[in-house]
This record gives structure tokens, sequence and C-alpha cells, in this order.
């Protein structure tokens, strides 16, 4: 039985719909991330030149969820008295979906493990007597809230596991099929793509999230897992997408299964958006995102007459990355 102190009771400003603070009702000013988005997509299985208006919606649902995570967040530290959000915030928030810790504390042992690695080059000669608690501080701090919060050791067990993760199985394979047909050229681009990510413009990505709101502000490891947490929703909003456009593709090419559905579980007898033509360059179009989304709901989304159902859930939209 997991131990739960935090009652996170917020009202969301966000609305029900698929991106309800879309790119027209926010200044035109604001920082955006649709250039990196793209080559994102492009890494992520999306034809080489993703459209602008497809990543222009990505980034409306990322943000507004990742908004959304960070209010709760700030509720959650509020309530334990925390003068800054912190990785255990952002942890409650995630503790339903056990794969989905699973994968961020992996995450966390990564960046320990390269955070050791490059200190070890900067100090080559110097001995290796740096303590456990700064070589490996991310996964602590992790670890020691999993366990005040679980008694079973459940949710702790799953960073000692080294189980196949389905979805990136699925994911890299789908990947290796899209690199055969590649040129070097094509190939170069697609290797540059793969390394972009939110966490290498810390600067921009904070900017982007707009942190004045706040009454508390995230530390940075909890920058570094929001940063995480926003690659990990475009990616699956690029597999959901993928999966609905093959579907499209299918009524009238029936041949063209080319990706495996087996490791999502969601609706798929929907509306068929109105923009049923494929683009020329074969990339996933607005539509594509809207009904993968839509599904993702369906199936997601807890019904508010539930107490423990998060402002979250209430307006309507699950997330993604928890």
């Amino acid at each position: 039985m997991f131990i739960i102190i935090f009652t996170v009771v917020m009202s969301s400003p966000m609305a029900g719909s698929v991106a309800s603070s879309s790119s027209k009702d926010r200044s035109v000013s604001r920082t955006s991330f649709i250039p990196e988005l793209q080559s994102m997509m492009f890494a992520l299985g999306d034809a080489r030149r993703p459209l602008h208006e497809t990543a222009a919606l990505v980034e409306d649902i990322v943000h507004t969820q990742l908004v959304a995570m960070l209010h709760q967040a700030c509720e959650g530290a509020l309530l334990r008295g925390s003068r800054v959000i912190s990785a255990e915030d952002i942890l409650f928030l995630m503790r339903r979906d056990k794969r989905k810790v699973a994968r961020l504390l992996k995450y966390l042992q990564f960046r320990d493990y390269k955070s050791k690695l490059m200190k070890t080059l900067e100090d080559d000669d110097t001995p290796q007597e740096t303590g456990t608690d700064t070589q490996a501080k991310r996964q602590k701090l992790a670890q020691d809230f999993l366990v005040w919060m679980d008694q079973t050791g459940e949710l702790l067990s799953l960073a000692e596991r080294h189980e196949v993760d389905p979805v990136k199985q699925e994911r890299l394979e789908r990947l290796e099929r899209q690199t055969r047909s590649m040129d070097q050229n094509q190939y170069s681009e697609f290797c540059e793509s793969r390394q972009l990510s939110f966490a290498k413009k810390a600067s921009k990505f904070r900017d982007w999230l707009d942190l004045s709101s706040l009454e508390v502000k995230p530390n940075s490891i909890a920058m570094e897992i929001l940063s995480y947490l926003a690659y990990e929703t475009v990616a699956q909003i690029v597999d959901l997408s993928l999966l609905v456009k093959q579907e499209m593709t299918a009524k009238t090419n029936p041949i063209s299964h080319l990706i495996s559905a087996s490791y999502i579980q969601y609706n798929t007898h929907a509306e068929v958006c109105a923009a049923t033509v494929e683009q020329p360059s074969g990339a996933i179009q607005p539509c594509h995102i809207r009904e993968a989304i839509r599904r993702y709901n369906c199936r997601h989304t807890v019904s508010p007459h539930l107490v423990s159902c998060t402002a979250y859930c209430r307006s309507g939209m699950a997330f993604l990355a928890c």
C-alpha cells in the first residue's frame, strides 16, 4: 500500500481540448522550440521535413502538459513546506505508472553516471575517493523518496530490474527500418537530430516554460527531469500519431502495415479526421495528432467523480509523460 500524504487540489487553467492554449493565444514573442521539435520528430520517426503546423501543435501540447505538471508539483512542494520544486514532487505525480517511473529511474541513473564520467575526465589525476552521495545524487534522492512513499518496495525495485522496455524496443526497431533507405547525407542529418534534446538547451527550456507564475521554482534536478519528460512526451505523441497515420493509410492501401501497434493499447474505432489526404512528404499531419490524443484521453482520463482524480484529469486531458 502506498503512503500518500499529498492531496493535489488545483484549479487547472488548462481546457480539455488537445492544445487549448494554442500558439495564437500566446505572445508572439514567446520562446519557440518549433525548429528543434521538427528535428526531434524526424529522429523519432516522422518525415525528414516535418510540417511546421504539426510541430507547432506538438509544441502546444507539450507546453500545456508541462505547465500543468509544474503547477501540480508546485502544490505538492508547498504542502511539504519546501521552498523549491524537487524530484520528489514530480515522482509523486508519476507514481501510478510503474513503467514510466522505471524509465525515469534509469534516466537518473544515466545522468549520474554521465556526471561521474565527466568529473573523472576533468580531474584525471584525482584519486577515486569521492563519496557515493555526490556520484549518484539524483538516483539517491529518487530512491530515498520512493522508500519513504512506498512501504511495499515495489517502486524501488523497478530501478534494479533489467527488463526490455517494449515501447523503447518498438521505437528502435521502427527507426532501424526508417534508416535503411537513407543515403549518407540523410543518415548524417538523422544522427544529428537524434542528439537533440530539451536538456541541451536548458536556458531556452526554462524561458520556454515561463516559471514566473509559480510560487516556488523547480531546482536543477527537477528541471533535468522536466526536460526528459518533455522529450518523452514528444516521442509518445509521434508514436501514437504514426499508428493513426498507418491506420488511415491502410484504408486506401491495406498492405502498408509498417508499424506494430502491439505495445500501445488504445481505441481504434474513432472518427476519421477531415484531412485524410496524405501529404507528398508522408509527414504526420495535425489531424493525426488530434486523433491520437483523443484516443489516448478516451483510455487514460480518469472519471472526474473519483476523489483521487487530479485537477488535470478533471480538465479532460491525461498526462502523456506520467
